[in-house]
């Protein structure tokens, strides 16, 4: 695969995750977006390296002042986005070193959002703690930030496994990481 193609690819891929920042679904317990499905879905079709580095792109886009994010760098939900960078590596690492198939690139998808709940509740603990003032108790911050997200994101990486079946039979030359 080309170098063109490759650098193309991820700017794609942070473009996705600005667009579905956006793209938000109400449902009954939290607004579903699709900002880690394409953070997943990086990794997963573009590998741990280029699925990792099109996910800094879009960070620091966002960090320069680009309106990708719904917030600032300190909102508390910034460690959401940070997480994002190992998320994708992880579910790319995962694509990679296990057979392609419907349930590695869920367990991939699973796995990187697992990874973006762990950088994201403590950096949210302590933004909100330190810099906004208002401290979260283990209650709130597990009923919030880890059971009601569940739902939508086990469907997300049902859905990112299903998408990563198609794309891979359609368009196989676009997964970087076969080579």
């Amino acid at each position: 695969m080309t170098a063109t193609r490759q650098i193309t690819l991820c700017a794609l891929f942070a473009a996705l995750i600005a667009i579905g920042t956006y793209i938000k679904i109400p449902t009954p317990l939290l607004p579903l977006t699709f900002q880690t499905l394409f953070v997943v879905l990086s990794g997963l079709v573009l590998g741990r390296k280029y699925g990792a580095l099109s996910v800094c792109v879009y960070v620091i886009a966002g960090v320069i002042g680009l309106p990708v994010f719904t917030g600032s760098a300190l909102n508390p939900t910034f460690g959401y986005i940070i997480g994002f960078i190992p998320g994708s590596w992880l579910a790319g690492y995962i694509a990679e070193r296990f057979k392609p198939c419907f349930k590695t690139w869920t367990f991939g998808a699973v796995s990187g959002i697992a990874v973006i709940y762990a950088f994201g509740i403590p950096y949210y603990y302590l933004m909100s703690k330190y810099y906004i003032g208002n401290e979260l108790g283990a209650k709130t911050l597990l009923m919030y930030f880890v059971l009601m997200p569940i739902p939508g994101d086990v469907a997300k990486s049902i859905l990112a496994g299903l998408i990563v079946k198609r794309l891979s039979v359609f368009f196989p030359e676009s997964f970087t990481w076969r080579r």
